[in-house]
């Protein structure tokens, strides 16, 4: 393992993760310009439900990635290959079952995660056309990770960059020229998501080293079950991001009105186009550790580590800078009005400061979880939306009102990076690798 081979996995995934998170950034952008205030609070207040179809469709590619990746370092292309088509297997069934139950749910899912008075018809227009073609983004997420773990980062990235280009495109055609409002922006998403993955699938089964053999599809009971037990982890580090948003969405409609949750949307698409480069130092790296576990070279996991906290450490460090500097232009680039604008900008400190430490903590479970240590990723992963986030929410507004809403970032990602730092010394103690 050398750095060359190091940037080659990781760019790519930083780079993916990057364009993955504009998805929503773009939606934001574009909404925000049309419809203001209520628009991006709207969108906001809905993330949550999209979430839930990219957690799940993330996780399940992560867990048949790694167990792809772990074969391919041990040589076994069968189990590989096995493990891909597996994988895929699980996404389609994925795709029905949740397909199936938000169509069913999300009407009545929406007043519960705060889409009320003037913001649930708005929230569900957006909701209806994404619930209805759920499944293409639960694919197009699994697919990403996948690629990565079959060895194809560049690829990834290349199937991400189409899908970025076409949304912003489709953006500007149905939101600003044909005013088709939060359902335009909505068809502008899955348009492009759907685009990517006819070309996904067919860079992933022509793997010449891993022929695609009609049987590597059956589902087999013991392989499901380890796929789902890996993805548990990154699942719950993708999902965690929309509990955050419901509960600061909540508490910043408890503490601040329609108004503050204008500014906590406008933190999230700065947070959300920074965090991505973060976790795609972990998620790129996954393949490599997992390839480096199998094949048994300790060498190789030690290289691997410090690399990866010194690459998420450094981008934290400048990314930080760069949106402080930048503070007081994220409320205008998004439409918010002059009063949303000052207050984000005056928030701005939390979500700089949050950085390195979100960082330390995802390089933890993506350790975690590429070794497959489950348990350990899926303690971090569903510790902070359980247990981090609601704390920090519900007792930092009681002492700094609308304060302490924004300094619950800060707060649980200092909490979450100390505990995968306490986890990761002491399997690395009892020579663990």
């Amino acid at each position: 393992m050398n750095t060359r081979a190091f940037f080659r996995a990781v760019l790519p995934s930083m780079l993916s993760q990057l364009l993955n998170g504009f998805f929503i950034i773009v939606d934001g952008f574009f909404i925000g310009g049309a419809m203001g205030d209520e628009g991006l609070a709207a969108i906001n207040v809905a993330w949550p439900v999209v979430a839930v179809l990219m957690s799940t469709g993330l996780g399940i590619g992560t867990g048949g990635a790694v167990l792809a990746a772990a074969a391919r370092g041990r040589g076994d292309r069968e189990a590989a290959g096995r493990a891909r088509g597996t994988a895929l297997t699980v996404l389609a069934a994925a795709c029905c079952l949740l397909t199936g139950f938000l169509l069913l749910s999300y009407r009545a899912i929406l007043p519960l995660i705060g889409a009320k008075d003037s913001l649930y018809p708005l929230a569900e227009e957006y909701l209806r056309v994404i619930v209805t073609l759920g499944s293409v983004q639960v694919i197009s997420a699994g697919l990403m990770p996948l690629l990565r773990g079959m060895g194809r980062p560049l690829a990834a990235m290349g199937v991400m960059v189409e899908g970025l280009l076409l949304n912003i495109f489709l953006d500007w055609l149905f939101v600003w020229v044909l005013q088709g409002g939060m359902a335009g922006a909505a068809i502008a998403t899955i348009t492009a998501q759907a685009a990517g993955i006819p070309v996904g699938l067919w860079l992933l089964l022509r793997d010449r080293d891993v022929p695609c053999r009609r049987a590597q599809f059956v589902p087999r009971a013991r392989l499901c079950g380890r796929i789902l037990a890996l993805g548990a982890s990154p699942f719950a580090l993708s999902v965690s991001a929309s509990v955050v948003i419901l509960l600061t969405n909540l508490q910043a409609l408890r503490c601040g009105g329609t108004e503050a949750v204008a500014v906590y949307a406008v933190l999230s698409y700065v947070f959300g186009s920074l965090y991505p480069l973060l976790t795609g130092v972990g998620e790129g790296a996954q393949p490599l550790i997992s390839y480096c576990h199998g094949a048994g070279d300790r060498a190789g996991l030690r290289f691997l580590r410090r690399a990866c906290f010194a690459l998420s450490l450094g981008c934290a460090l400048v990314l930080a800078g760069g949106a402080w500097l930048a503070r007081t232009q994220a409320g205008i680039l998004f439409g918010a009005g002059p009063d949303t604008a000052a207050e984000a900008a005056r928030a701005m400190l939390w979500v700089c400061l949050c950085l390195p430490f979100y960082g330390i903590a995802r390089i933890c479970s993506s350790y975690f979880c590429a070794t497959g240590q489950a348990k350990l990723a899926s303690l971090l992963a569903f510790g902070e939306p359980l247990a981090a986030q609601p704390l920090a929410l519900f007792s930092l507004p009681l002492a700094f009102g609308l304060d302490g809403v924004w300094s619950s970032l800060l707060a649980a990602y200092l909490a979450l990076a100390a505990a995968g730092l306490f986890l990761l010394r002491r399997l690395l103690a009892a020579g663990i690798e």
